[in-house]
C-alpha cells in the first residue's frame, strides 16, 4: 500500500509526538514517516519500536528515514530516502523486494531519477511556500502538474499543503499529500486529519 495520507514526525514541532500520532492515525493517516535527524540509531530505535506500538492494529504504517538498516531490525514497512542519500539499488539490497522504498525530491531531473531507479513512490516539495524552509523557492502548481506528468510512479505533494490546498494539490497530480506541521501543529490533530482525508476522498480513481 503505496502511502496517500503521509504523516512526517518532527518533535521539535510538538511535545507530544506520540499522542498526535495516535490521533493523526485515527483521523486517516495511513503512513507515519520516523524523521528525526538529530538522533542516531540508538536514540530511534526506541521510538520507532513505540510508534510500530501504536499503529499496531491499524492499517497504518510505519517508514523510517533514510536507515534501512534500522527498519529492517524493528520491521517497519518501509524507508524513505532523502533526496542525497542512499542509492535505491543500495536500499534495496539491504531491504529485500518486500519493502517500500520512498525518495525525496524536488526537481524534475531527481523525480525522474528516482522512478527510473524503482522508487515505489517519490515526495516532491516544496509545492508551495512553507515555513521550515523560507528560503525554497515553492515549485508551484504548473512546475508540479509537468512534472508529474512525465513520471510512472505515485507522487506525493509535500510543502504548505493544508485543508485549503489540498484541492490544488491533487487536480495538480499529486497521488496523495505528506504533511509534517499541518497535522503536527494543529489544535485538533485528529480532526485536521479526518478534513484532510475526507477531501481527499474526492480524488480517489
Amino acid at each position: 500500500m503505496i502511502p496517500r495520507l503521509l504523516l512526517i514526525t518532527d518533535r521539535h514541532v510538538t511535545p507530544d509526538l506520540l499522542p498526535v500520532i495516535v490521533q493523526a492515525v485515527l483521523g486517516g493517516v495511513d503512513h507515519v514517516l520516523l524523521r528525526e535527524k538529530d538522533l542516531n540509531d540508538q536514540q530511534l530505535a526506541p521510538l520507532a519500536t513505540r510508534i510500530l506500538q501504536i499503529l499496531a492494529g491499524t492499517p497504518a504504517r510505519l517508514l523510517i528515514s533514510g536507515r534501512p538498516h534500522l527498519a529492517l531490525a524493528i520491521g517497519a514497512a518501509g524507508v524513505h530516502l532523502p533526496q542525497n542519500s542512499l542509492s535505491i539499488a543500495q536500499t534495496r539490497a539491504i531491504l529485500g523486494s518486500d519493502k517500500m522504498i520512498g525518495r525525496s525530491c524536488h526537481d524534475a531531473l531527481s523525480a525522474k531519477q528516482a522512478c527510473a531507479q524503482g522508487a515505489d513512490y517519490i515526495t516532491l516539495s516544496p509545492l508551495f511556500s512553507t515555513p521550515s524552509h523560507p528560503q525554497t523557492p515553492p515549485l508551484g502548481l504548473k512546475k508540479f502538474t509537468e512534472i508529474c506528468r512525465n513520471l510512472d510512479r505515485p507522487v506525493l505533494a509535500l510543502g504548505g499543503i493544508n485543508a485549503d490546498n489540498i484541492h490544488l494539490a491533487m487536480t495538480a497530480g499529486a497521488s496523495g499529500v505528506a504533511l509534517i506541521r499541518g497535522i503536527l501543529d494543529q489544535e485538533n490533530p485528529r480532526a485536521h486529519a479526518e478534513k484532510i482525508s475526507s477531501l481527499m476522498e474526492n480524488f480517489i480513481d
